[in-house]
Order: C-alpha cells, then structure tokens, then sequence
C-alpha cells in the first residue's frame, strides 16, 4: 500500500516474465517476482521460473505442472492470481 502511496505502478505476475525471487523494472514499472505470491515457496518459484526459461510457453496446465514439478493446489494458487490467463510469452 505505501508502494501505491509513494507512486509505484506495477506489473501482473507473469510465468513468463516475472523472476522466481527478485522484482523487475519494465518500462518504469514493478513486476513482482513469483515468490511474492502468498503461499508459493522459493522452491516452487524457482522451479516454475526455469520451467519457463527453459521450455517457453506451456501447452496447457497438465505441461506446466510436469516441466516445474508442481502440483495441483499450486496451479490452483496461480490460477486465483490470473497468473494462468495470461499464457502467453511476450
């Protein structure tokens, strides 16, 4: 909130775009990291971030969770933070 308070624009949390642990600036804004998500660990950031370097766009969830090595309540948490509607790397 003091973030918003101070000025700060920010980003969505993309699979693609998003690191697994730091903050990035794009274009004068914050993109928040994976791990900012409540509830997903570093491990399962980090996990998702080389999936996504690695692979590039997932086919569907059944790709994602097999390439990052999560489970379902993890697609569920990335699903409720619109981190799946956007599918696509840009």
């Amino acid at each position: 909130l003091e973030m918003y308070e101070r000025g700060f624009k920010f980003l969505p949390i993309d699979l693609y775009k998003s690191h697994s642990s730091k903050f990035k600036i794009e274009d004068g804004k914050l993109r928040p990291p994976l791990s900012s998500i409540a509830g997903l660990g570093g491990i399962v950031a980090d996990n998702i971030y080389t999936a996504a370097q690695k692979e590039g766009k997932f086919m569907c969830i059944d790709d994602l969770q097999y390439k990052a090595k999560i489970g379902k309540s993890t697609t569920e948490l990335l699903a409720k933070f619109g981190c799946l509607d956007r599918n696509e790397p840009k």
